[in-house]
């Protein structure tokens, strides 16, 4: 399956599940047995990665490496346990490892970056961002569930329809990012 966010698609938005954070741990656990201690930090991110979010049911996971090159090994190791991969395909030097249902739904992401890396970065910041600032999380949380029901069949639409509100939200996050430090 190729992988591109602009395929116009069906897609699912769920209320919140407190489940995802034990299939976190699942994937997590598989992830630390395939990369060993190549994996410096497995953490959980996206929409499912914020209590009382709406979000796709797909469990996104951050794995940061050192150096994304000489993966093979893990690369065949997630393969055996029936993941699909990409590379460079949320940024340069990244690799994306993912299963879909029968119905070409995704249930997986698992980002795989350099520490330090942009990406790596945004990821982090904004999952705490929304976790520090719960209002924030429900103004997206509303957004994602009003653009849903106006673009149920059309993925890049609901996408786009999101990107002033997380652009600017983005900016906030990483001004208060920088005033932690």
């Amino acid at each position: 399956m190729e992988l591109d966010k602009n395929i116009k698609r069906k897609y699912l938005l769920e209320q919140y599940n407190p489940e995802w954070v034990e299939q976190f741990e699942v994937i997590k656990k598989r992830v630390e047995d395939v990369f060993g201690e190549k994996a410096l930090s497995i953490e959980h991110v996206g929409s499912t990665s914020i209590h009382g979010m709406f979000a796709k049911p797909l469990i996104d996971v951050l794995v940061s490496v050192e150096n994304i090159e000489n993966l093979q090994g893990e690369t065949g190791g997630m393969e055996s346990l029936g993941y699909l991969h990409g590379r460079d395909y949320i940024e340069p030097r990244s690799l994306l490892f993912f299963k879909m249902t029968d119905e070409e739904q995704k249930l997986e992401n698992i980002h795989v970056c350099e520490k330090g890396s942009a990406k790596t970065k945004q990821f982090l910041i904004m999952r705490d961002f929304f976790r520090a600032f719960p209002d924030k999380a429900k103004e997206y949380s509303d957004l994602k569930r009003k653009n849903f029901e106006e673009f149920p069949d059309d993925y890049p639409a609901y996408r786009a329809a999101k990107t002033p509100f997380l652009q600017k939200a983005e900016q906030e996050a990483y001004e208060w990012n920088s005033s932690l430090t």
